[in-house]
């Protein structure tokens, strides 16, 4: 097998490993696995507009797919509250980037998608978490992975603890924050880069209340069934 091919090979291996620990995840807490596939997409949306330094597309959506990989330790029910989480209940969720970077490091994953899990929630300026450093002098997927996760946070529906906000809203969060929460670069970029089409891609073109119609698959998103080069995987 030629280099090239011994690449390729190891891109589908990544992929479908990825696949599999969404699948665990989406058995454990089905949201939380909408939401990371919501995260991939919008992360290999960034990439089509400005792939050089974010690696090839399957790594860039496995580490979308696997961002939030830790909250697999979390009790499903914690996820779901509607109230206010007391200290050690904040604890336990604020504990899923290291769980779920320790895990990924255990299965061999890449580098950055192992980084990306460990510090998705870490801000620009420092004070956000687990470690509070600068996002600033993290590599360039975990800082679009910060903007991504955040951006998607904020537009969709089902979070018993707020409101969602429309994508134009949440656009204006976005550059409202760049600079102190986010890169501004990769803020300018999300907030620049998305088509009109983009809400539907992300499974949110449903009016309230109505159910949107079930994928015959593992991946709602045809971007990242597309980038991954898989056919559906049924659960």
């Amino acid at each position: 097998m030629t280099l090239a091919g011994e690449a390729s090979a190891g891109f589908d291996d990544l992929s479908r490993q990825s696949l599999r620990l969404l699948g665990a995840l989406r058995h454990h807490h089905p949201a939380t696995a909408d939401h990371s596939v919501r995260v991939a997409t919008v992360m290999l949306a960034m990439w089509s507009h400005r792939p050089d330094g974010l690696g090839d597309a399957p790594l860039v959506v496995a580490a979308g797919l696997l961002h939030d990989l830790g909250k697999i330790f979390v009790p499903a029910a914690l996820l779901d509250a509607a109230r206010r989480l007391d200290e050690a209940e904040q604890r336990l969720i604020r504990a899923h980037p290291v769980t779920g970077a320790e895990t990924l490091a255990a299965l061999r994953f890449p580098a950055e998608v192992v980084a990306v899990a460990r510090e998705h929630h870490e801000r620009w300026e420092g004070g956000g978490y687990p470690s509070g450093v600068p996002a600033s002098g993290l590599c360039p997927l975990v800082r679009a992975a910060c903007v991504a996760d955040s951006f998607v946070a904020m537009i969709e529906p089902g979070r018993a603890y707020r409101r969602h906000l429309s994508v134009a809203a949440a656009l204006a969060e976005v550059r409202a924050c760049s600079g102190a929460q986010f890169d501004p670069d990769f803020a300018t970029l999300l907030t620049e880069g998305l088509g009109p089409g983009f809400q539907a891609e992300l499974g949110l073109d449903t009016a309230p209340g109505e159910r949107r119609p079930r994928v015959a698959g593992l991946l709602p998103s045809h971007l990242l069934e597309r980038a991954l080069g898989l056919p559906p995987c049924p659960w």
